[in-house]
Parts: C-alpha cells; structure tokens; sequence
C-alpha cells in the first residue's frame, strides 16, 4: 500500500509541474508581449496545450502502470529509485565540477596572492637593504667630516691664508700647503652633500616602503579571505564528492538488489503464471462441458458491441496483446484491456449473466467470473480483476450495467485499475473487437 501511495503522490508531482509550466509558457508570452492584449482564444490555447501535456504525462504514467502490472512492489520500488539516481546523476556530477572549478579557482588565485605577496616583501626587504647600506654611508661620512674638523681645529693658526704665504719655506712647499687646504675643503664640500643626496634619497625610499608595506597589508587580508574561501571551496566539493560517491554506491547495491529480485520474481512469476493458467483450464474445462450440454452449432463472430464497457469513464491504458516487461526483461501475453479506475471507482456487468464467482484468485486478487452463456454458439465469459470490494457473490444472476464491485490494487498490481478479460469459447480474446459504443 506504501509503493501504491508513493506511485500516486509521484504522478500528482509530476502532473503538478507540467500544469505549472504551462501557466508559466503562458505567463512568459504575456510578458513578452506586454504591449499587445491577449485574446481570450490565446488564453484558451495556453490552458488547453497545459492541458494536453498534463494529459500526456498521466497516459505515460498509465502505460507504465500496466507494463509494471503482476510485478513484485518492492521491485518497483528499487527500480524507481534506480532511475531516479541515474536522472539525478548527471546534475549531481555538475555540482561536482562547479565546486571542483570554484576551488581550483581560488587555489589559483591564491597562488596569484602568495605571488605578488612574495615579491612585495622582497621589495621591502631591498628598500631596506638601500637604507641601511647609505645610512652606513652616511656614517663613514660624518667620520671624515668629523676628522676634517678635528685637523682644521688643530692647525687653525696655520691654515690661515697669510700664514699658508708668510709661513711657506719655499714656493713648492707654499703650493703644496694651498692644495691641501684646498682639496680638505673640496672633500668637506663633496661628503655633505652626498650627505644631503642620500637623505632626500632614503625620504623617497621610506614613502615608497610605507606604500609597500600598505599593499603587503592589503595583500595578507585578501591571502586570509583566500583561505577561508579555499578551505569553503574545499569543503563544497568534499560534499558534492560525497552525494556523487553516495548515489554511485547506492546505485550499484540497488543494481546487484534489484538483479536478485529479479531472479527471485521471475520464479515467482512462472508460478503465478501457472496459477492462472490452472484458472483459465478451469474456465475452459467449465466451457467444454457447457458447450457439449448445450450442444451449439458452430459458432459465429459475437460482434462489436455485444459487450458494455465495464467503467463509466472507459479510458483504456493498456490494451490487450504481447508486451515487454520492462523491469523482468521478458514478453508475455496481457491477456486483457486495463482501464483508468481509481481507488473506489465503480465497475459494471459488461453483459447480463451469472456470477461463477467473486473471490480472491492469484494475481488477478479480487476477481468476479461471469458466465454470459451460450451466444451465437460461443461460450462467453467476462472477468474484473484487482477490486478493492465485491458487490455480488457467487452463484448470483447480474443484468448487464449492474454494478459488481469497486476498483483496487489486490493482487499483483502496482496501483489501482480495472484488468478486464474475455473469454470466448475458454480463450482470451481482444476485449475491445467486441466492446461498444463508448457511453
């Protein structure tokens, strides 16, 4: 009863989002063309065509109703589930290669900042080197100076110029008195001003250090924001690894689950098969022995519309013929018509008759056999299957329209609907050569 909870509340979603859509179609071509005013044929258009998609998704979610139908719930239910991994894998994988690029993203930018962090430092450390090395100029100079302070002081009286000429001894010593005086003060000259060069130098130096080290600053909190925005990144695709990794195993344990119950269903399925076989050979052997009481001629064509249709809404999901189990992986013979019946809805006598019984049979679950009688030279025989409820009882006498009992899921069935068969002469036929007009 769960899984059939499940299949209905999975069938409202999707019919939920394909009326959604079309409202949505139809809102996008109204604001489009704000401009123009829609007719109401236009509007007609778009709720008719939401319309028709949420009618094409309910007949696919029918046909798929009936391929599933004498199918194990719980294999359905792995199945579901494995399908609906493997449509939700790819965007999972997305997800994956969106976190993986936004982290490779901020590694690189990281390694980007790291970079320009590096050489910026290396920058300051130069800049400070230059410093240092002319501070330690300047201190040689101020030496010198110091010590050409200290040799005018000591020889002040004789460094005089009249005392260079008055107290020279020879002209050669007076020319090599002048040129030392003279080459003294040259080197004063020189050493203070390279001594003002290297200041203004160093003062330019430090305004351009003070900007190096505001970038560094700046480039340390954008390398901190990195980090948290790597380890974020990191994190993310840690996570969606982990929701991939996680469906890729469930995946595979529902895979190597669903092969098992595979195996196990298809063994019960030759046995339920057997089951109804045994039924039908019961029905044929009633018709055998009918047919000799009866002693019929031969028999001929029954002719469409002998039958009613058994629902009052006769919307056909799945008619009668071979079909491909697509879980099972086999064909078999759908020996009858599936109609949409939900929960509860009403089915009727196609024809009048006796009822030969009303009780619960293998697969088919709740199931009412009438027995029409000899028509035309035929034995006729009409079943209703996986009703939720009986309203006659064996051995009773129905008209044709009579109500014999409300739709269900008993039996092998995997959501509420009418399994209705024909039997002509104890073999199945096409319910719908003989059923008709439609109400």
């Amino acid at each position: 009863m769960i899984a059939r909870n499940r299949f209905y509340m999975v069938l409202a979603a999707l019919l939920a989002v394909v009326v959604v859509s079309g409202w949505a179609f139809a809102g996008a071509d109204a604001s489009g063309a704000a401009s123009n005013v829609r007719s109401d044929s236009q509007y007609d258009d778009d709720i008719e065509r939401a319309n028709d998609k949420a009618d094409a998704v309910k007949d696919r979610l029918d046909r798929v109703e009936s391929e599933l139908e004498d199918t194990d719930a719980e294999i359905v239910k792995t199945n579901r589930r494995i399908a609906s991994l493997e449509e939700k894998l790819p965007s999972l994988r997305d997800a994956l290669d969106a976190a993986n690029e936004r982290l490779n993203a901020a590694k690189v930018q990281q390694q980007i900042v790291a970079d320009k962090l590096t050489a910026a430092i290396a920058q300051d450390k130069d800049i400070t080197e230059q410093i240092a090395q002319d501070e330690l100029r300047v201190e040689d100079l101020k030496i010198t100076l110091g010590a050409l302070a200290r040799e005018q002081y000591m020889g002040s009286a004789t460094n005089d110029s009249l005392a260079i000429v008055f107290g020279s001894e020879s002209s050669s010593d007076f020319v090599q008195r002048f040129a030392a005086q003279h080459s003294a003060a040259r080197v004063q000259y020189n050493a203070l001003d390279e001594i003002e060069e290297i200041a203004a130098t160093n003062r330019n130096r430090g305004a351009r250090q003070e900007a190096v080290r505001e970038y560094i600053e700046e480039l340390k909190l954008e390398a901190d924001a990195l980090v948290v925005e790597a380890n974020e990144a990191q994190l993310l695709a840690e996570k969606k690894k982990a929701a991939v990794d996680a469906a890729l195993d469930e995946l595979t344990e529902l895979k190597e689950k669903l092969a098992a119950q595979r195996a196990t269903a298809l063994a019960k399925q030759k046995e339920l098969e057997a089951k109804q076989k045994a039924v039908r050979d019961q029905l044929l052997a009633l018709v055998k022995k009918k047919l000799a009481e009866e002693r019929a001629g031969n028999p001929t064509p029954l002719g469409k519309g002998f039958l009613s249709f058994p629902t009052s809404v006769p919307y056909i999901t799945s008619n009668y013929g071979n079909r491909y189990h697509p879980v099972l992986h086999y064909w078999r013979l759908h020996a009858g018509t599936d109609f949409r019946a939900y929960c509860g809805t009403k089915i009727y006598a196609a024809a009048g008759g006796k009822v030969q019984w009303a009780t619960q049979v293998g697969g088919f679950g709740n199931q009412v056999m009438i027995d029409h009688g000899i028509v035309k030279g035929n034995s006729v025989f009409t079943s209703y299957n996986h009703l939720s409820r009986f309203a006659v009882h064996s051995g009773q006498y129905v008209t044709r329209g009579q109500l014999v009992g409300y739709s269900g899921s008993t039996g092998t069935s995997t959501a509420c609907h009418l399994h209705f068969e024909v039997y002509v002469n104890g073999h199945t036929v096409n319910p719908i050569s003989i059923l008709g007009p439609v109400p």
